[in-house]
């Protein structure tokens, strides 16, 4: 998520983003050269440093009578002037307390050794709580003292569902999370089952794309192995929908919706349209005829979810819908909003 705003706040200052820790050591010397050109994050996982890694180590090479310490080279580009960018400190609290504690000089007083961070970079620190079990140490009062502190809330569905749909999440994911929100988000210490969060959701995404939907077993299989096993079966009954339901059909009649009483079969062929209207194997007047119909046969929260969803899926639905007679007035009425 931080990474991601990196990239907004670079392209709002007419910066190329570079991500630090994925990129070239050809490209980091550039960026070194010309700092001014460049947004960077910077994603340090203290958890994996010792203290003396950031102070750096003694230079034995020196005729000086003095020790001078060779910092990393990430802090030597914050001491430019010109750089900017987000240091990010990930699972600080993962780290041992002698590592968080060389940490205060960084965080109050923007010194890396005796290097000065220049007041463009953003310092920013994340971590699990105590209540999440995940073997942290405590951070001590006094370098709380030095940042604020926010705690980030589980996302709503809705919330979940515009970044979902701008990053390629699978529809299915989507379509299921949205007919039964409470899955999105199970943690229970005292079950023995997998954690089932927004995490493991983008990576049953990301396994299961390839995978065709008649391979139910495959499915079944990969799902449960990212979240619970109750919540994969759930969502294996719901991937089954679409051998309920004849799609090609649907969309030559789109009335046929008013046939249909399962709640989870409409929450599936409102996002099968939206998909593909996304691929664009049906065209905008269609999404508006399913929409009519959808309005027609009373599931008005079904046609938000439609233009919602379609608006996120593709930039080109706004377009369409501003540029085309195919909209009716009286949906636009009471949906408008939606997209707006």
């Amino acid at each position: 998520m931080l990474r991601e705003v990196a990239q907004d706040i670079a392209k709002e200052k007419g910066k190329e983003f570079v991500d630090w820790n994925r990129t070239t050591p050809a490209k980091k010397q550039e960026v070194f050269s010309v700092p001014e050109k460049y947004f960077c994050f910077i994603d340090i996982r203290l958890s994996e440093y010792d203290s003396s890694d950031i102070k750096g180590l003694p230079d034995f090479q020196s005729d000086k009578k003095s020790i001078d310490f060779r910092v990393p080279f990430w802090a030597l580009l914050l001491e430019k002037p010109e750089s900017d960018g987000i240091l990010f400190f990930d699972e600080i609290n993962l780290a041992t307390p002698l590592v968080i504690s060389s940490c205060y000089k960084i965080i109050y007083d923007r010194v890396v050794n005796d290097g000065k961070i220049n007041d463009n970079w953003l310092i920013v620190g994340c971590g699990n709580k105590q209540e999440d079990r995940a073997n942290t140490c405590d951070i001590a009062p006094p370098l709380r003292d030095r940042g604020g502190e926010v705690e980030l809330l589980v996302p709503s569905v809705d919330a979940w569902t515009d970044w979902a749909t701008k990053n390629e999440v699978d529809p299915r994911i989507i379509g299921f999370l949205n007919f039964k929100s409470s899955n999105l988000f199970k943690v229970d210490f005292n079950d023995e089952q997998k954690f089932t969060t927004s995490r493991g959701w983008e990576r049953v995404s990301r396994l299961i794309k390839s995978i065709d939907e008649k391979d139910t077993a495959k499915i079944d299989l990969i799902t449960s192995s990212a979240i619970s096993e109750g919540v994969s079966k759930e969502f294996l009954a719901y991937c089954k929908l679409s051998t309920m339901i004849d799609m090609n059909k649907l969309i030559e009649d789109p009335n046929q919706i008013g046939t249909i009483t399962d709640i989870g079969i409409k929450f599936f062929v409102t996002t099968s349209i939206a998909d593909k209207y996304k691929d664009k194997k049906i065209t905008f007047s269609k999404v508006m005829e399913v929409s009519k119909a959808l309005d027609k046969h009373a599931s008005p929260e079904l046609v938000a979810y439609l233009w919602k969803l379609s608006s996120g899926m593709s930039k080109q639905f706004r377009k369409d819908w501003m540029g085309t007679k195919d909209t009716d007035e009286e949906l636009i009425r009471k949906y408008g909003k939606y997209i707006l």
